[in-house]
């Protein structure tokens, strides 16, 4: 690297030279070749390098934002430059301090809402409780009827005929099945239902046009025979029982005294024929006769009344009360489950606001502290957004009395112990430049000092921002990270940054402005016998002084400098060669690039 260096001295040397003798010559009218400074065509290393001026920058920035969410104002401001320490970090020094009137007037009227919110979120959690409490009051007294009529019906049947009656009515046969049939109720009515699931598949229902009903049980017929029921003897008979068998008693007894009386007008109509009893005695004989014949009809009349009507219309009618019973449970259940989701929904509501209203109120409290902003860190301290547009620093100026807005940087503390370099790379020069090639940094502040660093960064697309004034120009944000910490660097300084693309070791080059393009080919100007010779030759890789001569010329050969014709002009305009006139002998930096441009096709 050092003889590569040596070497470029040596040439720029020998082309000061060269262009001072044919200048000369070529005030003194010699021939065309005279006329045009010539340069030796060299071979050795050449460096392939981009070139590019930025600005020095932190790589890590801590910006302290407003977290204010109305406008408000800056009361103070410390000075723009000041140095936080570790110790003002420690002791919390103040940086800004924004004006809290109207935060704390908000925070006043927020405060009372918020405990009206309070009052609502306990009164909705107190009523979703005394809801519980009814509701449970409410399914144990119909529970408690359910029970009771089960009950009636086994004390007027008995246990086992009524749990044939309702088996065969599909109802609770006894108090155990009743008890799991009311908390199959209560759990159906404690599920959660899916009203989305619903709605989509009342939706889906609606599209095919074939409303789907809800499937329901098959229906039980609630006309019941009870008569075969009143014949069976079971171990536990109920007041049915007891009632026929106290008609059966009275029918037979009735039957009996008739029998009795029957007899005793037979033996009373044998006396009176013989004149034994008078005619009275046998007229009350037949009276009393007449009357257990009609005691014998009621009975039989009563007994088969019972058994027709009355036994079944009281099972119809004990049957119905515990159907009824069952179905007011089933309503209770359904009831309270509405009103229970009515309180919870009420609950869920006040919550809801509780918590929205608490959150706010720790968002004003946290604002109200945001109002005097602490050093969070040491550092520089700079106004605004470091990497933010002039245009846009100045449209939102960091001053005391100056209105800022919600997240807008106040200041920038950059991280002073990373720095690094943001560059735009030029559309020409953009496949040349990958992340990780090494990078020669040159910061203006410090002359003849030259740094080490990377590409770290490279923009895909190009930078918006640079062609909204000049459509053409497409260049890409690319960040150099410089290596080490350097205390005398600052943000903002200007720097010039050369980025290694290649390294040649031994190539034949010459300067770029010896070389002209036409038609995307390349030629030189070779002095030959004190002449300019025209040679096509073919180029290579290039920086913004050198090119690579891959054919068409030897080392040793001299190039012309400057193209024939212009040099000619340029005589018989003043007359005096381009020293002479003033201007530059070397063209400017921007004309290697745009020559460079001409030349990316080789």
């Amino acid at each position: 690297m050092k003889k590569g260096k040596s070497n470029k001295g040596i040439i720029i040397a020998g082309l000061g030279l060269l262009a001072v003798v044919g200048w000369w010559s070529l005030a003194g009218g010699g021939a065309a070749a005279e006329k045009v400074p010539t340069r030796i065509v060299q071979r050795g290393p050449l460096e392939i390098s981009v070139l590019q001026g930025g600005e020095i920058r932190a790589l890590h920035n801590n910006e302290v934002k407003s977290e204010i969410e109305i406008p408000t104002k800056i009361l103070s401001l410390i000075p723009e430059g000041y140095l936080i320490t570790e110790e003002d970090v420690k002791d919390g020094k103040v940086l800004i301090e924004l004006d809290s009137t109207d935060l704390k007037t908000k925070i006043e009227t927020h405060e009372i809402d918020f405990q009206t919110t309070v009052s609502n979120y306990i009164d909705a959690d107190e009523n979703r409780e005394i809801q519980r409490s009814e509701n449970q009051t409410l399914v144990r007294d119909t529970k408690q009827v359910a029970i009771f009529a089960l009950m009636d019906f086994e004390k007027y049947l008995g246990r086992e005929v009524t749990g044939a009656i309702l088996t065969a009515a599909k109802l609770p046969p006894d108090v155990e099945a009743f008890e799991k049939y009311a908390d199959v109720l209560e759990t159906q009515a404690n599920t959660t239902v899916n009203t989305e699931a619903a709605i989509a598949k009342r939706n889906s229902s609606a599209k095919d046009g074939t409303p789907k009903k809800a499937a329901l049980p098959a229906p039980v017929s609630e006309m019941i025979d009870f008569s075969p029921f009143l014949e069976q003897k079971a171990q536990s008979d109920g007041e049915a029982q007891q009632k026929l068998r106290q008609l059966e008693d009275d029918l037979l007894l009735h039957r009996s005294e008739l029998a009795l009386a029957k007899q005793k007008v037979e033996s009373s109509k044998r006396l009176a024929e013989k004149k034994f009893v008078t005619a009275a005695q046998m007229e009350n004989d037949l009276v009393s006769y007449d009357k257990v014949q009609l005691s014998v009809k009621t009975s039989e009349t009563a007994l088969a009344l019972f058994k027709k009507y009355e036994f079944s219309k009281q099972c119809a009618t004990l049957l119905a009360a515990y159907r009824e019973a069952l179905n007011k449970l089933q309503r209770t259940i359904r009831a309270n489950r509405s009103r229970m989701a009515q309180a919870e929904t009420r609950f869920s509501t006040a919550k809801r606001r509780y918590e929205m209203e608490l959150a706010q109120r720790e968002n004003l409290e946290l604002q109200l502290k945001a109002c005097v902003i602490k050093a969070p860190q040491a550092g520089l301290v700079a106004y605004g957004d470091l990497n933010a547009s002039s245009s846009y620093n100045y449209n939102n100026s960091i001053e005391e009395g100056a209105t800022v807005r919600l997240r807008q940087t106040l200041l920038t503390i950059p991280d002073m112990s990373q720095m690094g370099v943001r560059v735009n790379v030029h559309e020409s020069q953009i496949k040349k430049v990958r992340i990780g090639q090494p990078v020669k940094v040159r910061v203006d502040a410090e002359p003849g000092k030259e740094l080490d660093g990377r590409v770290a960064e490279l923009a895909v697309l190009p930078d918006s921002s640079s062609s909204r004034y000049t459509p053409n120009l497409k260049v890409y944000p690319c960040t150099i990270h410089i290596n080490g910490y350097h205390p005398w660097m600052k943000p903002g300084m200007n720097a010039k940054v050369e980025i290694i693309v290649d390294q040649l070791a031994d190539v034949l080059y010459v300067p770029v402005q010896s070389i002209e393009v036409e038609q995307d080919h390349h030629f030189c100007y070779v002095s030959n016998n004190g002449s300019l010779e025209r040679r096509e030759i073919s180029t290579g890789l290039f920086n913004d002084e050198f090119i690579e001569v891959r054919d068409g010329l030897k080392g040793g050969e001299a190039v012309a400098l400057a193209l024939p014709k212009k040099a000619e002009a340029d005589m018989g305009t003043t007359g005096k060669p381009e020293s002479e006139t003033g201007a530059p002998q070397k063209s400017q930096p921007s004309k290697p690039k745009e020559k460079a441009v001409a030349l990316a096709k080789p």
